[in-house]
């Protein structure tokens, strides 16, 4: 079909666009920037102008290139076109899929470096390293450092993982080599030393500087053993496909020719966004020095400025106000800017909140409502403590879900990761169900936190932070003169490196009585869990949870989302049983909460919850009702803790960045040129965060409420509102809140506090029922008739009666409930163990039961010695982590446990070298998900077999041959093996025996059929 006017294709996409997208969308074939507000409809406005050009015939269906910057975005705008061209009756002109031809900035580069990367002797099957897989190699960059680290040795060793992948980030992005910054560093170091000096000495700004300086240069140096790494092990990032495609395009012409002939258009979507090197990249390819070289190729770029908010992972904000002089047409002038103003997610009370936002950045367009569009409302309110601002946000929401709203058409963004933790407790509290996405809000939980401080605490025994926080927590309940007698023990131990560690294993006599005894469990706890360091991450996080007994406390309280969510996102890292993937783990998790870069962009679930995330992920989202609290000095605009290159190792010094010539730049290396600097640097920092809260703004269609709270715990000076509540309250339908108190009301809760915490009465209720269970076990041991027993509650014996009637009662209800189950619909879970299916097929009453029932189950002794059994195992085929070289623990003996290891020593496993040990899988097997680990495989006794799977037995419990039958098929699919080509058995350790086991597929067809009926 040939399009012959705009009014047809308006007719035939059945979409009324307006006089701007009109314009934009039949823009002639040459370089243009479309400046696309928010909401606005820029991916609406690319997909048209594909199928205007197709139409009219200006350009093949298969010759047109668009680039964005995540998959889902890609996914998203391919969908867009392909569906348009169809919808136009065009779709018989691609010769390929519209995903095909949208890609992502970094798969674009990646593909470059695949098809031409022979040309400059470029690996092309390098294996690409990502996401968390970069703070593990990291981390083991530190761990194999042979220099001795001087300047960085004030840092928290789990701090440096995470400042190594900034820095080579930067450099990467901004196209700098590590000799370029080592040169610069050298000459800034002698200009900062020959500034004057303050009374003959040496002032503190100028001694920063230089301080910065060295703990850069070792950080470059460390980042240069990362990179050894990468290319010892074939792999790459991201930005170093970036750095390769941009040698590529501008050595080599024919790249560029090849690409001008291949496609006749190119679309550059969120070019905000955009790096100094991906500009570089697309400016060599398509937009030469002549028209020959690509001058006035027809890109189009599209964009906002005034959401240009990730700056701090590389982004140019001032990429998109250059790109006419960047991408100018044939004749040499600049390309021509179009502009998107018409808003259709947003009441104009609500664009206008935006506009007003940032109409200091003097960029972007003024966002403007259809006429038909309602007005949207704006309501405020000021209220004197966080506290009492989350408790106010949590019953409006409360109010509005009781109304009829759906959870999920309302979220709350806040600017920091702490305040996001603490609104999703103030949602629980009220029962509302709540979603924090990201891990960012869960590292702040309080089932979350006592984790990581166990986690920072096994990789560095001297986090002193880590252990008073759990000596101090709920659990422990340390008290202060407990924690002064350690921490003067801990300096009479090492007077330079006091550790509380230490100080527990040898606390001398200064502890109390409870606490010595506390001590001693600490310990013994810690001891047992670094037997978990050479295990894979996913196993370390999980022994910590169960020693911490934080999922059965969460059990209790029915709530075991968050927990899942913390150790399933841990599971996913990458690791290989080494200590430094700890560290990795940690520098990670560090990253998603101080920036939120640690992880993938997360994206919200679809459940009918309440959606709670940081401002910079909720960009290209919306909801109804958007809440946004926090709107206070000091938390939104965010004070900079970045600073600046002079003070900060991390950050690339500014006279090497890639936009250098439209960011502010150190004026002279004295103090009075650094404390200008630092003011100019801090009033970019301020437009940053006004770009942010135009963002956050207008992700609301309907009603915006933003608040603002005055004082915190044991501030002297209030805070107060932000301009960014006081640009809102000024434009509100409706203030709320009261007027702030003069005095702050909790003026010395930052010095002064219960110590040990007092526990909560759910804290209370659960460890009376723990005492009474415990002791209810003890007198049924003992034989005693339970209507004889007199309990230590000091209550009556008729009530003591009437509690055990009411038991019996319990009981009675629940036989009943669990006798109706064969007329109940049972779900199962979308995944099983091995062991479950096992269960399952062995008592199908019992499995269901439990199912029915979900109840903590007591600890047997059988399965912790089974636990250290196979961790001894996994420790005597591989490397240990040095961890007794950090802290000496003693190391408690068990007869059983070294019955087992004599007995193994004794068996020919002991004198193989097996394959691997542990090893995770899931098995797909019709329909159903099975998952497990395999003990051990072994090369094969055989030469009818590839390979031995080999399953320890320690107790006197019959083997079932199902689970060596699941073993046996997960092994073969994953090793793409003939299942009749791998062996399997048991062995009973203590006999020395093994058993060989033919263990068949039909073995789980008849287990999973019995599953599904």
């Amino acid at each position: 079909m040939k399009l012959s006017s705009l009014d047809q294709l308006c007719e035939v996409l059945a979409t009324p666009f307006s006089s701007e997208q009109l314009a934009a969308i039949s823009a002639p074939l040459e370089p243009g920037v479309i400046v696309a507000g928010a909401g606005t409809g820029k991916t609406t406005v690319m997909a048209a102008r594909v199928v205007w050009l197709v139409g009219t015939g200006q350009v093949g269906a298969d010759q047109v290139l668009g680039l964005t910057f995540t998959r889902k975005a890609a996914a998203e705008l391919g969908q867009r076109i392909t569906t348009a061209l169809a919808k136009a009756h065009l779709a018989d002109d691609l010769d390929h899929q519209g995903s095909e031809l949208v890609m992502t900035y970094d798969a674009f580069a990646g593909r470059l470096v695949r098809d031409f990367g022979l040309r400059l002797g470029i690996e092309a099957e390098s294996q690409l390293l990502s996401g968390a897989s970069r703070h593990r190699l990291a981390a083991q960059a530190l761990a194999q450092h042979d220099n001795t680290l001087v300047a960085l040795s004030r840092l928290r060793h789990h701090s440096v993982p995470e400042r190594i992948l900034a820095l080579d980030a930067a450099l990467s992005s901004n196209l700098v080599s590590p000799d370029q910054l080592r040169a610069f560093s050298k000459r800034a170091d002698e200009q900062f030393a020959a500034a004057p000096l303050y009374r003959g000495k040496t002032v503190k700004a100028i001694s920063d500087a230089r301080q910065a300086i060295a703990e850069r240069l070792e950080l470059l140096g460390l980042v240069e053993d990362y990179r050894s790494l990468k290319e010892e092990r074939g792999l790459v990032e991201f930005a170093d496909q970036q750095a390769q495609a941009v040698t590529l395009a501008t050595t080599i012409p024919q790249v560029g020719q090849q690409l001008r002939e291949r496609f006749s258009v190119v679309l550059l979507d969120e070019y905000q966004d955009t790096s100094s090197a991906q500009v570089r990249l697309l400016q060599s390819l398509w937009s030469g020095a002549t028209p020959e070289l690509g001058r006035g190729f027809p890109v189009t770029a599209v964009g906002d400025p005034n959401q240009a908010i990730y700056a701090w992972r590389g982004a140019a904000a001032s990429n998109i106000s250059g790109f006419p002089a960047h991408f100018p047409r044939i004749d040499g002038s600049p390309a021509h800017s179009y502009s998107l103003r018409i808003n259709r997610r947003s009441g104009q009370r609500i664009l206008n909140l935006g506009n007003a936002l940032a109409a200091s950045l003097g960029t972007g367009v003024a966002l403007q409502a259809p006429a038909d569009k309602p007005p949207g409302r704006i309501i405020a309110g000021e209220y004197n403590t966080l506290a009492e601002e989350l408790a106010a946000v949590a019953a409006d929401i409360a109010q509005r879900g009781a109304a009829g709203q759906n959870w999920r058409e309302m979220a709350v963004l806040t600017r920091r990761n702490d305040i996001l933790a603490a609104t999703y407790q103030a949602l629980k509290d009220r029962d509302i169900p709540v979603e924090i996405v990201g891990l960012g809000g869960l590292i702040h939980l309080p089932e979350i936190a006592p984790i990581i401080d166990t986690l920072r605490l096994l990789v560095d025994p001297l986090d002193n932070a880590a252990t008073a926080n759990q000596l101090t927590g709920p659990r422990w309940r340390f008290g202060l003169a407990d924690m002064v007698a350690l921490s003067r023990r801990a300096k009479d131990i090492d007077p330079d490196k006091p550790s509380l560690v230490d100080a527990l294993a040898d606390p001398g006599t200064g502890l109390s009585e409870v606490a010595q005894q506390r001590a001693e469990e600490f310990i013994a706890e810690l001891t047992e869990l670094r037997s978990y360091l050479s295990y894979p991450v996913a196993d370390l996080v999980r022994a910590v949870i169960t020693h911490l007994g934080i999922e059965t406390e969460q059990l209790l309280i029915g709530d075991l989302t968050q927990v899942h969510r913390f150790a399933a996102a841990c599971a996913d890292f990458p690791t290989l049983g080494m200590a430094s993937d700890l560290a990795g783990l940690l520098a990670w998790l560090q990253a998603e909460e101080e920036d939120g870069q640690g992880l993938e962009q997360a994206l919200p679930s679809d459940e009918n919850s309440v959606k709670l995330l940081t401002m910079h992920r909720a960009k290209g989202l919306e909801w109804d009702t958007v809440y946004l609290p926090g709107l206070t000095e000091g938390i939104f605009p965010a004070v900079g803790r970045d600073g600046t290159w002079v003070t900060n190792p991390r950050l690339l010094p500014a006279p090497l960045r890639g936009d250098a010539p439209d960011i502010v730049q150190l004026g002279s290396y004295d103090r009075g040129g650094i404390e200008d600097y630092k003011a100019e640097v801090k009033a970019e920092a301020e437009a940053a965060e006004d770009r942010l809260a135009y963002v956050a703004a207008t992700r609301a269609r309907q009603l915006l409420v933003a608040s603002s709270h005055t004082w915190a715990p044991g501030l002297k000076r209030p805070r107060g509102a932000s301009r960014y509540y006081g640009t809102a309250a000024e434009l509100a339908d409706e203030v709320n809140g009261c007027e702030p108190t003069a005095a702050n009301p909790e003026p010395e809760a930052a010095r002064r506090a219960v110590w040990p915490l007092d526990p909560s009465p759910r804290d209370r209720a659960q460890q009376a029922s723990a005492d009474l269970v415990r002791e209810a076990t003890q007198l049924l041991a003992s034989g005693q008739d339970p209507e004889s027993w007199v309990w230590r509650s000091g209550v009556t014996h008729s009530s003591d009666q009437r509690r055990i009637e009411s038991w019996d009662e319990d009981i009675a209800f629940l036989s009943e409930q669990l006798s109706r189950r064969a007329d109940r619909d049972i779900t199962l879970p979308p995944g099983l163990s091995a062991t479950a299916l096992m269960d399952l097929q062995a008592d199908p009453e019992a499995f269901i039961s439990r199912l029915l029932r979900r109840m903590p189950s007591q600890p047997r002794r059988s399965a912790r010695l089974g636990e250290r059994f196979h961790e001894w195992v996994v420790s005597r085929f591989g490397a240990a982590p040095a961890f007794d070289e950090l802290i000496a623990l003693p190391a408690a003996t068990d007869p059983a446990l070294e019955r087992l290891k004599a007995a193994f020593e004794d068996s020919q496993f002991a004198r193989m070298h097996p394959l691997a040990v542990e090893v995770p899988f899931v098995l797909r097997w019709r329909g159903i998900v099975l998952r497990g680990r395999i003990d051990a495989v072994f090369p094969s006794l055989d030469a009818d077999h590839d390979a031995l799977i080999v399953d320890w037995k320690i107790g006197s419990r019959d083997p079932d041959p199902l689970q060596l039958a699941i073993y046996r098929q997960a092994w073969a699919q994953a090793h793409d093996l003939i299942e009749h080509r791998v062996a399997t058995g048991f062995h009973h350790v203590l006999a020395n025996r093994f058993e060989t086991i033919e263990a068949g597929p039909e073995l789980i067809d008849a287990a999973v059929s019995g599953l599904k009926q």
